[in-house]
């Protein structure tokens, strides 16, 4: 529905962005055409989903991206309306500590890339 495609459209934007941020060292979304499963979902789906998944410096990059968006809350719940972020190495998942997974809301999305990319801008990394 409606809802759905906005997530994946929101998806699709900050994926784009993120992967030319400087504080950025990897990101993971199916509909980036460079994307290790993008070729396979490309057969598979009709849209690559709500869900980016970022690698930042570290653990406190995560932490801080967390702190100073207005966007992204914090949680271990996606698929809602709101945009959150789960960040796995706190959990003690074999992941690099600065591994987050972005579920994407219906917001603007405008709005959601400027709040990420200054939420990035201000980490002083």
């Amino acid at each position: 529905g409606l809802r759905f495609e906005r997530q994946c459209q929101n998806a699709a934007a900050v994926a784009l962005m993120l992967r030319s941020h400087p504080a950025v060292k990897a990101v993971r979304y199916p509909g980036l055409p460079e994307d290790p499963s993008h070729e396979i979902a490309a057969r598979q789906m009709r849209r690559f989903g709500g869900i980016v998944s970022v690698e930042l410096t570290d653990a406190q990059a995560v932490h801080d991206l967390v702190r100073r968006s207005a966007l992204l809350v914090g949680s271990t719940s996606f698929g809602g309306i709101h945009s959150s972020v789960d960040r796995r190495a706190r959990w003690g998942d074999p992941v690099a500590e600065g591994f987050a997974r972005i579920s994407l809301g219906i917001e603007d999305t405008d709005d959601l890339l400027s709040d990420i990319e200054q939420a990035l801008d201000t980490g002083g990394r």
